[in-house]
């Protein structure tokens, strides 16, 4: 991993001790996708777990996530889709392979191209 980790693990968005804002919804209005490779994350995953995955596990298409998040417009665009699935159950609704505990993502290695390219604002100003 790069040392963009540090940032984004420790000082997100240059906020001390904030994590992983783009692997999180919070109460903003943001989705973490459209992943236009999902099916071959899917594939990736599978041969890294060892095991058959669903895509039906990892990601939401338009029709869930409208209902899911509907005062949130960027889930009412279906451009936006697939979106990664996020752990309803945890109040910062991070991306279900996002450990908020450890501060990382569990398939950094093999993240699709959505995640691999994005850089928020600040981690821009950084490089």
């Amino acid at each position: 991993m790069s040392t963009n980790c540090n940032i984004c693990s420790d000082k997100c968005f240059g906020k001390e001790g904030y994590d992983g804002s783009c692997c999180t919804i919070e109460g903003r209005d943001y989705i973490i996708g459209p992943h236009r490779d999902a099916k071959e994350f899917v594939q990736s995953l599978s041969l890294k777990l060892g095991r058959s995955i669903s895509y039906e596990s990892i990601f939401i298409d338009y029709e869930e996530g409208k209902r899911l998040f509907p005062d949130k417009s960027a889930w009412q665009n279906p451009n936006s889709y697939p979106a990664f699935r996020v752990d309803l159950n945890n109040s910062r609704k991070p991306c279900i392979f996002y450990n908020t505990v450890v501060k990382s993502c569990m398939v950094y290695d093999i993240r699709p191209e959505t995640c691999e390219v994005y850089q928020c604002d600040y981690l821009k100003g950084q490089i």
